[in-house]
C-alpha cells in the first residue's frame, strides 16, 4: 500500500486513520466512550522523560501532543470502567509515498488498555506517563511484557507494584485501520511477587490464579485494594 503522496492527501488520509479508530473502533469496542481527550500535551510527562537519560531525541514531535487517553463508563456487557489510550497508532511513522504493508503495525503499532472497578485518576496519568515512554524513550511494549513502577501503581496504599500485558480473552484482541494493524494490550496490576510468578510460570499461570470462575474476566480488571494472590 501507498501513502498518499501530497502533503494535503497525506494529512486528510492521516485524519481518517484517526477518525476511523476514535470514531468507528472504539466505540464498537468500548461502548460509550467519552468523546474528550485527555491529552499529552500541558502534562509534562513529554518534557520529563525528555530530559532523562533513556531520552532518545532533543525536541518534542508536534504528533506526540495531541495523544491521550479516553475513558469508557461501564456498561451491562463489560460492567467496569475502562481507560484506553489513542494516538499510539496514528500513522506519524511514515512519510508521504511511502510504501506500507496493510498487515504491518500502523504507527507503533498498539494502543494500551486499563480497567477498574470504579472511576479513578490513577490509570490515566500511567497510561499518560507510559505514553510518553514509548514515544520519547523509543521503547516499545508487547504482550507478554512485564512492567514494574516505582513506589506503588496508585501512588497510594496498594500492594500492587507494576502492570503484566496481556491479551483480553473477552474482546477482539486487534482492529484495523487503513494505515495498518493495531494490537489492544490490556494491562493487569500485579504484585512483584506476581509479576515473578509470570515470568517464572507464564503469565497464563497467572492469570488463571487471578480469575474468578464465578466472574468471567475479572483478571483483566485491576483492583488496587487486593491481597497478593497465593502462589
Amino acid at each position: 500500500m501507498k501513502v498518499p503522496e501530497t502533503e494535503e492527501d497525506f494529512i486528510q488520509w492521516y485524519e481518517d486513520c484517526w477518525a476511523d479508530r476514535d470514531e468507528v473502533e472504539y466505540p464498537k469496542l468500548f461502548g460509550a466512550i467519552s468523546e474528550d481527550v485527555i491529552l499529552l500535551e500541558g502534562t509534562g510527562v513529554l518534557e520529563g522523560w525528555l530530559e532523562s537519560e533513556l531520552s532518545q531525541g532533543q525536541t518534542l514531535d508536534p504528533n506526540w501532543l495531541p495523544m491521550g487517553v479516553r475513558v469508557a463508563p461501564p456498561s451491562p456487557e463489560y460492567p467496569y470502567w475502562t481507560y484506553v489510550t489513542t494516538g499510539l497508532s496514528n500513522p506519524f511513522t511514515v512519510s508521504p509515498g511511502e510504501e506500507v504493508a496493510e498487515s504491518g503495525p500502523s504507527g507503533l503499532g498498539y494502543e494500551m488498555v486499563i480497567h477498574t472497578p470504579e472511576e479513578e485518576r490513577w490509570p490515566v496519568l500511567r497510561l499518560l506517563d507510559m505514553m510518553a515512554y514509548n514515544l520519547v524513550c523509543a521503547r516499545l511494549f508487547a504482550m507478554g511484557h512485564r512492567y514494574p513502577v516505582d513506589g506503588t501503581l496508585t501512588g497510594g496504599e496498594t500492594k500492587l507494584a507494576g502492570f503484566v500485558f496481556v491479551k483480553d480473552a473477552t474482546r477482539p484482541s486487534h482492529f484495523s485501520l487503513p494505515s495498518g494493524q493495531v494490537e489492544l494490550l490490556t494491562l493487569v496490576g500485579v504484585t512483584k511477587n506476581e509479576m515473578a510468578f509470570s515470568r517464572s510460570n507464564g503469565m497464563d499461570k497467572l492469570l488463571q490464579k487471578l480469575a474468578d470462575p464465578t466472574k468471567p474476566g475479572t483478571e483483566y480488571i485491576t483492583r488496587p485494594e487486593r491481597d497478593e494472590v497465593k502462589l
